[in-house]
C-alpha cells in the first residue's frame, strides 16, 4: 500500500514539474517572438503606407493620359503616329467647336501591345494641358463612328471598377443616381426618394396647426373680435 501512494506522489510531482518547465518554456518563447511580432506588425503597416504612396504617384503619372482606341493603324513611325492622333483630335474638335489640337500639345503617344493584324490596339497619350484632357473626357461622345476614349487606370483600378460597375447598375435600376469616381461609387437619392423618407418620418395624427383647423382659427378671430373690458365695467 505504501509503495504505490510513493508512486501516486512520484507521478503527481512528475506531473507538476512537466507543467512548470512547460510554462517556463511557453514564456521564454513568448518573450523571443513579442519582439519578431511588434516587427512584423510594423512591417506590414509600412508596406501598406508604400503602396498607398505608390499608388498615388501612379495616379499623378497617369493624371494627363487617356487612351485612344478604334484608330486605324496605318502609321509607319512616331510622328507619322503623332499626326494621326492630332487629325483624329482635330474630328472631335470640329465636332464640338473647340480649339484645334497642335502637336505640342502632346507629350508622348504610344500604341499598346504587340502588333496583330486582326486588332487595332489602342494609343496611349500624355497631354501636356489637363484641361485639355478634361475637355476631351466631356466631349468623349461626339467622337467619329468606332473611336472612343478611355481614362489611363492602373490594372488593379481597372479591375476595382468593374465590379463597382455591377452594384452601379444594381443602384440605377433602384431609381438612384449613381456613378465611379476613380475607385468607388458614388451614389445619390433622386428627389422621388427623399420626399418618400420625408412622408414615412412624418407622424400619423392629424396636423394641429392652426392654419390647418377650421375651427380653431374661427376661436382665434372671435377672441380678436371681442372689445375688452374697461377697468370701470370691470368695477361694477
Amino acid at each position: 500500500m505504501a509503495s504505490q501512494n510513493t508512486a501516486v506522489i512520484t507521478l503527481d510531482q512528475l506531473r507538476e514539474e512537466l507543467h512548470k518547465q512547460t510554462t517556463e518554456i511557453s514564456k521564454t518563447i513568448d518573450e523571443k517572438i513579442q519582439p519578431l511580432i511588434i516587427e512584423n506588425k510594423e512591417l506590414k503597416q509600412e508596406v501598406q503606407s508604400l503602396k498607398v504612396k505608390i499608388l498615388e504617384m501612379e495616379k499623378q503619372t497617369r493624371k494627363n493620359n487617356i487612351i485612344l482606341h478604334g484608330v486605324t493603324e496605318k502609321e509607319e513611325n512616331y510622328t507619322e503616329l503623332q499626326e494621326l492622333v492630332v487629325e483624329t483630335l482635330n474630328k472631335l474638335s470640329v465636332e464640338t467647336a473647340l480649339q484645334e489640337w497642335d502637336k505640342w500639345e502632346l507629350s508622348r503617344v504610344q500604341r499598346l501591345g504587340k502588333k496583330k493584324e486582326s486588332k487595332i490596339r489602342p494609343i496611349l497619350i500624355t497631354l501636356t494641358l489637363t484641361w485639355r484632357r478634361t475637355e476631351i473626357l466631356k466631349n468623349k461622345s461626339k467622337f467619329p463612328k468606332n473611336i472612343y476614349v478611355t481614362e489611363d487606370f492602373p490594372k488593379d483600378i481597372l479591375l476595382k471598377r468593374k465590379e463597382l460597375k455591377i452594384k452601379m447598375k444594381e443602384e440605377i435600376a433602384k431609381g438612384k443616381k449613381a456613378y465611379i469616381s476613380y475607385d468607388k461609387l458614388v451614389v445619390h437619392e433622386t428627389q422621388k426618394d427623399k420626399r418618400k423618407r420625408s412622408e414615412s418620418c412624418s407622424p400619423n395624427a392629424p396636423s394641429t396647426s392652426i392654419s390647418h383647423n377650421p375651427q380653431k382659427i374661427n376661436k382665434v378671430m372671435d377672441y380678436f373680435n371681442k372689445k375688452p373690458k374697461s377697468i370701470s365695467e370691470n368695477k361694477q
